[in-house]
């Protein structure tokens, strides 16, 4: 709600008190631009240089540890090109092992056979021989004439006996001539065979070669991989003690900022204490006591009576008007407003609390003073919660919130706005909160 001209005019001797209070405890206040910041003493913990330092060293030592990976997963992609490749060379061994046995096999059938061969052939020979003594030896030395004569049977014995022995020679010859033949075949098949066993052995030399060679260079490789992975594993152990270290780091930071944050509320608590005495002393000095004590008029101040710090209302009461003020959702915000199908920010304010039992009037100005004032750790459902142009001047008060809990309050915030819930810190200018007493 809008402070009319003639009131800022009268709340100028308080405004100078309170500025005078703020002097006097040290306090610098941001003015119309949000909560007072204060100057804390002590160690504030890690600064942004070290957090930035921090957070660049977890990104270096990712990149380091994504790149490490990279590498160990192309190092093994070769590996297993490799393993293929010695796979392969293994087969190909194998199958020439087995092309050498087998051609070792058929050298030893062919110089078997040779060897027969040549034995059948040694044998015939050697018959042949013995019987053409034989023969020679029976004819005893005497011509084929005297033979044909005077030998027993006559001719005709002999002509039979000649070709008894030429059929027997003929056949002599024939075996022969077949165990020579044998063993040119014999012979001819051994020479190939050995041809063949000695190129199967060439081979399988060949082969064993390059399998050793790919067996060579997969054994090589996996010492690689296994260097990759070893670099990678300390590239994530060193990302590890970074994001480690930078988390240490980041606590240290909120915490810090969590007593800062405490230390402020402090501070703020004896602000606000100090503003309150200052507003009351002004008020007084103005207007006398009996005008301080009496209730507030439509152009007074934002001075009340003096409240005690249990005056205000109970918590029940409170949790009565959050309660109800959480009913009022969604409908719109009017300037002037105090329902029942429009608000405006105190009519709101004025209506839950008269749920409650207590009734305050419908100003911000005069909410305001209505009760004690609670320090913002101390908040309770209900207390309402007050935002001024200048923090230091509760005469600036404009606008008003009923606190429902975490930090939350519900208000008519604006035109075109409806009631809705906001954070107690959506708006800038937090003056403080005043907890309604009977």
């Amino acid at each position: 709600m809008v402070m009319s001209a003639g009131r800022r005019h009268r709340g100028r001797g308080a405004a100078a008190i309170v500025a005078s209070s703020l002097v006097a405890v040290g306090l610098l206040t941001s003015g119309s631009e949000g909560m007072p910041t204060y100057r804390l003493a002590g160690n504030p913990g890690p600064g942004a240089a070290a957090l930035r330092g921090a957070q660049g060293l977890v990104k270096e030592r990712a990149a380091a540890a994504a790149r490490a990976q990279a590498h160990v997963t192309a190092v093994t992609a070769v590996l297993t090109q490799l393993q293929t490749q010695a796979e392969t060379a293994t087969e190909s061994y194998d199958r020439a092992a087995a092309q050498e046995q087998q051609a070792a096999t058929a050298y030893q059938a062919a110089a078997s056979r040779l060897v027969v061969a040549r034995s059948t052939s040694a044998t015939a020979q050697r018959r042949v021989a013995a019987q053409a003594v034989a023969d020679y030896e029976a004819q005893g030395g005497a011509g084929p004439m005297a033979v044909l004569l005077g030998g027993p049977g006559g001719p005709d014995a002999y002509l039979n006996a000649v070709g008894a022995e030429q059929a027997l020679a003929s056949q002599r010859t024939d075996s022969l001539a077949a165990s020579k033949a044998d063993t040119v075949v014999a012979s001819v098949f051994s020479a190939q065979a050995a041809t063949l066993l000695a190129q199967q052995k060439a081979d399988v030399a060949s082969v064993q070669a390059l399998r050793l060679a790919a067996q060579a260079a997969v054994d090589h490789q996996a010492a690689a991989v296994r260097a990759a992975q070893s670099a990678q594993g300390q590239a994530a152990a060193l990302l590890a003690i970074a994001r480690t270290n930078n988390a240490k780091l980041q606590a240290e930071h909120e915490a810090a900022l969590l007593a800062q944050q405490r230390a402020a509320a402090a501070q703020a608590r004896a602000a606000q204490q100090a503003r309150d005495e200052a507003a009351r002393e002004a008020a007084a000095a103005r207007t006398g006591n009996q005008q301080a004590a009496s209730p507030p008029s439509a152009a007074g101040t934002t001075t009340g009576p003096s409240w005690s710090a249990g005056s205000g209302a109970t918590a029940g009461q409170g949790d009565t008007a959050a309660d109800w003020a959480l009913t009022q959702m969604g409908k719109p915000y009017q300037w002037g407003a105090a329902g029942p199908a429009t608000y405006d920010c105190s009519g709101l304010a004025m209506d839950a609390w008269a749920k409650a039992g207590i009734q305050l009037g419908h100003y911000t100005g005069w909410q305001w003073p209505s009760g004690p004032h609670i320090p913002l750790n101390d908040l309770r459902r209900g207390d309402l919660v007050f935002y001024a142009t200048n923090t230091a001047d509760p005469n600036t008060i404009h606008h008003v919130g009923i606190y429902i809990g975490g930090g939350m309050m519900v208000d008519a915030p604006y035109t075109g706005a409806f009631v809705r819930i906001d954070s107690i810190y959506e708006f800038s200018g937090l003056i403080g909160a005043t907890r309604p007493a009977n």
